[in-house]
């Protein structure tokens, strides 16, 4: 059984050297990660797998440069031609969603497709990772009925004029075929 939200702490670092050129290609994208997955498979879609009320980490609050307190965690699957491609998690401190309602009220829509619409978007430095013996994604992929493997994943921190808001996206064994 599956425990949301996945807990993805790890060691994110800008160390590119490792990745091959598709892994390249996917997890140093600068643009919509949604788009993408648009543009290269004919069936799309979003399937949310849980959206919570959460008291961020340490960590998480360092990252986002915000207190420890509460945030929404929206965690979701993209699907390319009816295959789990990616799992995403977004966090959003909640004090600075009274504006930005939208955010509450994304059901099955991406959250890509918004965020890079917004004329104001500001990107930090693309981080990334690799997943191997996570517990907690290795529950997610035998529920998915995906095969247990490493997993590299990104994270990005993004500003919509006084938002902030953190992206993690792991590509799922199989997301590039």
């Amino acid at each position: 059984m599956v425990t949301f939200p996945l807990d993805i702490s790890a060691q994110w670092h800008q160390n590119f050297t490792q990745l091959n050129s598709v892994q390249s290609e996917w997890l140093l994208e600068t643009g919509s990660l949604t788009a993408k997955l648009k543009q290269t498979f004919s069936q799309f879609s979003v399937r949310v797998l849980s959206e919570k009320h959460i008291t961020l980490s340490a960590q998480q609050a360092n990252v986002l440069g915000a207190d420890q307190q509460t945030a929404l965690c929206r965690e979701v699957i993209l699907y390319g031609d009816e295959k789990p491609r990616v799992y995403a998690q977004s966090w959003i401190p909640l004090e600075q969603l009274t504006d930005n309602s939208l955010f509450l009220n994304l059901g099955e829509r991406p959250l890509g497709e918004f965020i890079f619409q917004h004329p104001n978007l500001v990107r930090e430095d693309l981080m990334i990772t690799q997943f191997s013996g996570c517990a907690q994604l290795h529950s997610l992929l035998q529920d998915l009925s995906l095969e247990i493997a490493d997993v590299s994943a990104r994270r990005s921190v993004f500003h919509l004029a006084d938002l902030k808001l953190m992206v993690c996206e792991a590509f799922l064994p199989g997301a590039f075929e």
